[in-house]
């Protein structure tokens, strides 16, 4: 009787005991120190607070396993290289290095080259130009119909060809639908700063987009958070502006008063579906916080957070990116660096008038504003930096291109980030010439922008190597 018990306990315990599904990447390329394979948290990417560092095995394979239930989407960083992939459980993705190119292997390589073959820019000023003239639903349903039939095109040859499997070409048919569901209403969106109040024909058609194409799909393609984001935030504050609840200039003051954070917390968790709520919520805040502008509202909806979803698996992930905004407003009340030196800004117009008092010394200048995410994070290369520009005779001047309403957060990251060097804060009307004469784009400026001056005040190169990018760097000074 016991050995009866015994066995229906076995059986029972292996009915319950849900199987492993591993999916696996494997890559060989023995120079490579470590692959990262950036992948979701139960739909969410949280920056490098979930990458995997994988290092090459005894094989000298790079094999990174999950254990997952359903097909996801993930990056592979391979030195400077990324890759995208679509992850199937069960199944192993292979990558060769062959001939300077990372070549797919597998059942459905096909259908992963072509997946890194679609272009996904994001929606920058050139890609609005791209629909400038583009004012009726036809006109634009037409053009994103354009692209996605050249894409489902390719797509098909595959599947006539039988080059990729039945599932995996339906999940590449979900990445295509997807992106461009994106993509029309970023379109219709974008409209808003042409004029007020978006037509109702295009309203239409960002509303039936999301209609065909849901926020609770199985599959969360590589643009289900944007989509999420677009519909969730960018929508509803349209929507309140139509309705004169806000407008442009009470945003830009909530904004500067740091209330602005909270509106569009508020606006996420308006939304009838709390675990897409979650997942938006959880997003917002690691996409916000690691904008490095340390705003404190971060510290209060991180309590709100952990209130709604009280069990949430993202809250350990986010911790870290709070605790960093708190260390920030410890360190802003210590004193300046004492090798700081502030430059007036306020007369000085062009940045020729600038180089003119600085005759003499050799500069590396770092254009930035406290806005600039990629601006900041280039400053954890400072030491390196340092060291090299001692070594060549080279001194460091900062521009900021911050108004002059954000002079006390100026000073405050400059101390925070102990930015050693000469800083002024731009004018108007030297940004004005700086954009028109040294900017390394037609029309705007783009920065972090470096810049090289010799000791006679001229400008050996307008476009110098990033911090990150010392060994470049050292070529050129």
């Amino acid at each position: 009787m016991k050995h009866l018990t015994y066995l229906f306990s076995l059986i029972l315990f292996a009915s319950c005991t849900k199987k492993e599904k591993y999916a696996e990447i494997g890559i060989n390329k023995s120079e490579t120190e470590f692959v990262e394979v950036r992948n979701a948290l139960d739909d969410v990417y949280l920056w490098d607070m979930k990458n995997d560092t994988i290092y090459p095995n005894e094989e000298n394979e790079f094999l990174f396993k999950k254990n997952i239930s359903s097909p996801e989407f993930a990056t592979i960083k391979i030195g400077d290289k990324w890759l995208k992939a679509i992850l199937l459980p069960e199944s192993k993705i292979e990558i060769d290095y062959v001939d300077s190119t990372y070549v797919f292997k597998g059942e459905n390589h096909k259908g992963l080259e072509l997946l890194n073959d679609f272009k996904r820019p994001f929606y920058t000023i050139k890609e609005t130009n791209k629909y400038k003239l583009d004012t009726t639903a036809t006109q634009i349903k037409n053009k994103i119909k354009s692209f996605k039939e050249a894409e489902f095109k390719s797509l098909q040859e595959l599947i006539d060809n039988n080059q990729v499997a039945k599932e995996f070409a339906d999940l590449m048919a979900d990445e295509i639908n997807s992106f461009y569901a994106l993509r029309t209403q970023e379109v219709v969106l974008g409209k808003q700063y042409e004029k007020m109040p978006i037509k109702k024909e295009l309203i239409e058609l960002f509303n039936s987009t999301l209609k065909s194409y849901p926020l609770n799909s199985t599959y969360k393609s590589s643009n289900w958070l944007e989509y999420v984001r677009i519909n969730l935030q960018q929508k509803s504050v349209y929507d309140l502006q139509v309705h004169e609840t806000i407008t442009r200039d009470s945003i830009q003051k909530l904004y500067k008063n740091d209330h602005w954070n909270k509106v569009e917390f508020d606006l996420i968790n308006n939304y009838k579906n709390p675990s897409i709520a979650e997942k938006a919520s959880a997003n917002f805040i690691i996409n916000t916080a690691k904008q490095k502008n340390f705003e404190k509202s971060l510290l209060t909806i991180f309590e709100d957070f952990k209130n709604k979803y009280p069990n949430s698996v993202y809250t350990p992930y986010l911790q870290p990116e709070i605790k960093i905004i708190e260390d920030y407003f410890q360190k802003i009340e210590g004193k300046m660096p004492e090798d700081v030196a502030f430059i007036d800004g306020a007369y000085i117009n062009t940045m020729d008038e600038l180089m003119e008092q600085l005759k003499g010394d050799k500069y590396y200048v770092d254009v930035w504003a406290t806005w600039c995410a990629p601006c900041k994070r280039e400053f954890k290369h400072n030491d390196e930096l340092n060291d090299l520009l001692k070594a060549k005779g080279y001194k460091k001047l900062y521009i900021s291109l911050d108004e002059i309403e954000r002079e006390d957060k100026w000073k405050q990251d400059i101390k925070y980030y102990n930015l050693n060097g000469l800083h002024l804060l731009a004018n108007l009307d030297f940004f004005k010439h700086f954009e028109q004469n040294y900017s390394t784009e037609k029309g705007y400026v783009s920065i972090p922008q470096y810049l090289i001056i010799d000791e006679n005040g001229n400008i050996v190169t307008n476009d110098a190597p990033r911090p990150s990018h010392l060994d470049k760097l050292e070529n050129m000074l």
